[in-house]
């Protein structure tokens, strides 16, 4: 007890937020169809200590406060994997049997409609969490996850053996079940930004949900969002054309409320941006679909 007592502690003042995680550029290039890794080209895989596991473990909302016990079953059962940009994490229809935790990069969900044309429908990034939906609902996974970069780094843990500490560690499955909320929260958010207007304030609702979950150096005006999504995939999240996308990013840019560098987007005036959002017939929006 004096061990796992000490180890919380540890944990508490080392924890690290959201932001505090790796986040790697995302090329243009990772938008390419994804393709699954050949028979002879596996995702990279390899065990770490467990006492560096345990770390890494901690530093998750899933599984933060856990005592050191139950981390060391978790850890016994976690693979530290890399995946390239392109590749898939699982496909739609594939066995939900891995509950993966991202700490670096980012992945999107994504399907595609009848006429094969590729939808996101949710885009994750350092800290968060993925398959827990898929695992407790049981069913299979209901969509495509792909690696946007080419370094994405997952703790990937078997999904059935953490399934069973919930009896033994309560607190694990309150955990879970705010894992589940948060995949739906995904979800609401790609309803809000094709439900919020026209094309700018679709946008703007974009870029203040990913300022929101993953940005850094944050005030009340500016923030510094360490990703780059090319005009296609936002056009793909918009339902917009990428020429409307363009417009809408040059106008941002030429006002000073936006500029961009190789490894991600600088917000200078996020209370322009938030305004959108109230103001459909103000003066900085125009009407473009």
């Amino acid at each position: 007890m004096q061990d796992e007592a000490r180890a919380n502690k540890r944990y508490k003042a080392n924890k690290r937020p959201n932001a505090a995680f790796l986040s790697p550029t995302v090329p243009r290039s990772a938008f390419f169809r994804a393709k699954v890794a050949s028979a002879g080209v596996q995702p990279l895989q390899q065990r770490l200590q467990d006492r560096a596991l345990i770390g890494h473990l901690r530093c998750f909302d899933l599984l933060s406060g856990l005592p050191l016990t139950a981390l060391k079953e978790v850890a016994a059962d976690t693979t530290l994997c890399t995946y390239r940009r392109g590749e898939f994490l699982w496909q739609r229809g594939d066995l939900a049997k891995h509950v993966v935790l991202i700490d670096s990069g980012f992945v999107k969900m994504t399907r595609r409609d009848r006429d094969g044309a590729s939808k996101t429908y949710g885009l994750f990034g350092p800290g968060d969490s993925l398959g827990i939906f898929a695992f407790w609902a049981g069913m299979r996974y209901p969509s495509d996850a792909v690696a946007l970069n080419r370094g994405v780094t997952l703790l990937v843990i078997d999904a059935i053996k953490l399934a069973r500490l919930p009896e033994r560690y309560p607190v694990l499955a309150d955990r879970l079940q705010a894992g589940v909320i948060r995949f739906t929260e995904a979800f609401i958010d790609k309803i809000e930004i094709v439900s919020a207007g026209n094309i700018p304030q679709r946008l703007a609702m974009l870029m203040i949900q990913l300022v929101d979950r993953y940005g850094v150096n944050r005030s009340s005006e500016q923030a510094y969002l360490p990703l780059c999504l090319p005009l296609e995939q936002i056009s793909e999240i918009l339902g917009a054309r990428i020429e409307t996308v363009a417009r809408c990013l040059a106008q941002w840019k030429r006002a000073g409320w936006l500029s961009t560098d190789a490894h991600g987007c600088h917000f200078t005036h996020l209370e322009k941006v938030r305004e959108l959002l109230l103001n459909c017939n103000g003066d900085s929006v125009s009407r473009q679909s």
